[in-house]
Order: structure tokens, then C-alpha cells, then sequence
């Protein structure tokens, strides 16, 4: 019962926050009454009224105190790529199953204590969780909050007035703090000296780059002159930016909400729509995945790579594999 009220909560704050356009001044209030919500339940958890559980395996957590996209998954991916086969990727599949697709050892569940069993069943050695910052039942090993520059600079008010999800002071717990999509070296620096008030986490800044256009089954498309883009991510001007940055004539961009997708018909017609105007349809590799048999889309693919503090990328990828032993 516990579980699902907070789940309901959140979603409904999380609703609110999409839609509250014009209206942010009224959604103040529940701004306030949200963050004692979540000040009791941290206290709650602190002194044991309510439990965390502890897996039989090393978990480290991936996670964010913002909604919407700050890297997480991306982030997610680089570790996995760092890590062996006997490392299992748990993620709750928020709305939809899109983002564990991209892993080859994923187990969705929404309840993390019962999902930890399930990937030691599976032959886990450790657990990398995906953006589960704020599931405080399963005990976390080492923490990593990964913040992108748009947040950053976007205001720290709790939802739904804001986008914060959860009280800053988290920080205070986690190991490592990913500076995502830092533009300079100075902006990481700026954002380094104003987080170093929560004890000193290590820092790694990182960013995203294009890594080319492919077919949907995954061949190399060699060159693309004009474009109709659907993206269902939640900064889709980057996804433009970054198409039309490689020369391409961008005619639409069809925005879906974040981890929405197109009925069969829809796309259909859209796909029918690029065509008549001479122009491929491009879609991001996350959107790709919920439409394998479209082969006639392209999909731009990017990676995250480690800019800034390598070292102490370095530094945690070794921490991890010491848990393993």
C-alpha cells in the first residue's frame, strides 16, 4: 500500500509539473506541502520506521534529484560498456520499456528489493540501478547523482512548482556527482565551486556526442540531405541542434512527451509524409528501439563521453570492479 501511494504522488506531481504552463504560481503551495512530504519520509528512513533492505550483491545507483532528461541512462550505458557480462542494469521502466532495451542484462521491476532478487536468480554479480536515487527500500552500495547544466541553471523549486524531485541535501550522500553537458570548462568549474557545498563529492564532467546516422536494423547511412525528425525525449532542441549541426535540412520536428510513441498508423503516415517531400525520417536511437520493423527510418545515434576529471571516471570504474571481487 506504502509503495503505491508514493508512486501515485510522485506521477501526479510529476503530471502537474508537465502541464503547469502559465499556472506555476498556483502549484507553490503543493511545491511546500511536497517537500515535508519528503522531509518525514527521509526522517522515517533515517531512524528505521520504515526499512531499507539490503541485496546480496554490491548495487550501485545511478540516479538524479531532477526530473526529466539529466543523462542517466546514457551514463548508464558508458558504465555498462566498462563493466563485464555478470553486471545486470535494474531499472523500474518508467511509462515504458524504451530506455532497457539499449541494455543486453536488464531486469524491469518496479519494486527494486524484488528486482535485486531476480537479477542474482539471473547469475548478477553486482547491480548498476538506473535512476533510483529516490527508491530508499533497497540499500545502496555507492551513489551517483548525474546533473545536467539545464537544470542547473533552470532554479532549484521542489515540484510540481519546479523540477526538483527531491531535497537537495541528498547530495549530501551520494560519492559522485556527473556534470552533464557542461559546454566549457569554466562552466564546469562554476557548477564544481557552488555543488562543493555538499561535502565534497568527486566530480565528472561528461557529454553527449553524435556518433552517426544509422538504419533501424543498424547500418551506416552515409549522408542525409533533409530530414523530418520525431523525437519523444525530454530536450528535443538538443536532438535538433545536434541533426541539423551535421548539415542537415531539418523541415519538421514532430515532438512526442517524453517516453511517448506512435501508433503503427502514425508513423505510417509520417513516414509516407517524409517521402513525398524527398526527406528520410530521423528518430533518436531511443525512440528507435520501440519501432524495429520501420526499417525504412534512420536513427542518430550518440554516446556519452568523459570530458572533464577522467581521472575520477577512472577512479569509479575501478571502485566497481573492487566490489565485484
Amino acid at each position: 500500500m506504502y509503495k503505491r501511494h508514493v508512486s501515485l504522488i510522485f506521477e501526479t506531481l510529476l503530471n502537474a509539473h508537465e502541464k503547469r504552463g502559465k499556472n506555476r504560481f498556483f502549484l507553490v503551495p503543493f511545491s511546500r506541502v511536497f517537500k515535508v512530504w519528503l522531509e518525514i519520509r527521509h526522517f522515517f528512513y533515517k531512524k528505521g520506521f520504515l526499512r531499507s533492505h539490503k541485496a546480496e550483491l554490491p548495487v550501485i545507483c545511478v540516479g538524479s534529484i531532477f526530473v526529466g532528461g539529466s543523462g542517466k541512462t546514457p551514463f548508464v550505458r558508458l558504465l555498462m560498456e566498462h563493466l563485464p557480462t555478470s553486471a545486470y542494469v535494474l531499472t523500474r521502466g518508467y511509462k515504458t520499456i524504451d530506455e532497457p532495451l539499449f541494455f543486453q542484462n536488464c531486469v524491469v521491476e518496479k519494486d527494486r528489493v524484488k528486482g535485486a532478487k531476480y537479477c542474482l536468480e539471473k547469475g548478477a554479480k553486482i547491480i548498476v540501478l538506473d535512476d533510483g536515487l529516490q527508491h530508499l527500500r533497497l540499500k545502496k552500495d555507492l551513489k551517483i547523482a548525474v546533473l545536467s547544466k539545464e537544470q542547473l541553471e533552470k532554479g532549484w523549486d521542489l515540484l510540481p512548482a519546479g523540477s526538483l524531485r527531491d531535497l537537495p541535501h541528498v547530495l549530501e550522500d551520494v560519492e559522485y556527482i556527473v556534470l552533464h553537458e557542461m559546454d566549457t570548462i569554466d562552466d564546469y568549474n562554476r557548477a564544481k565551486t557552488w555543488l562543493n557545498r555538499y561535502k565534497k563529492p568527486v566530480f565528472i564532467g561528461s557529454t553527449t556526442e553524435f556518433a552517426g546516422f544509422y538504419s533501424i536494423d543498424g547500418m551506416p547511412v552515409a549522408k542525409v540531405q533533409k530530414a523530418i525528425l520525431l523525437s519523444g525525449i525530454s530536450r528535443p532542441h538538443r536532438f535538433r541542434a545536434m541533426v541539423e549541426k551535421k548539415g542537415v535540412l531539418v523541415l519538421e520536428h514532430h515532438l512526442l512527451e517524453d517516453h511517448g510513441k506512435l501508433s503503427f498508423e502514425e508513423l505510417e503516415r509520417l513516414l509516407y509524409r517524409a517521402e513525398s517531400l524527398g526527406a528520410s525520417l530521423i528518430m533518436t536511437e531511443k525512440d528507435a528501439v520501440k519501432y524495429p520493423y520501420f526499417t525504412e527510418a534512420i536513427q542518430a545515434k550518440v554516446r556519452t563521453r568523459i570530458v572533464f576529471d577522467e581521472e575520477n571516471f577512472n577512479d569509479l570504474i575501478g571502485r566497481i570492479h573492487e566490489a565485484m571481487d
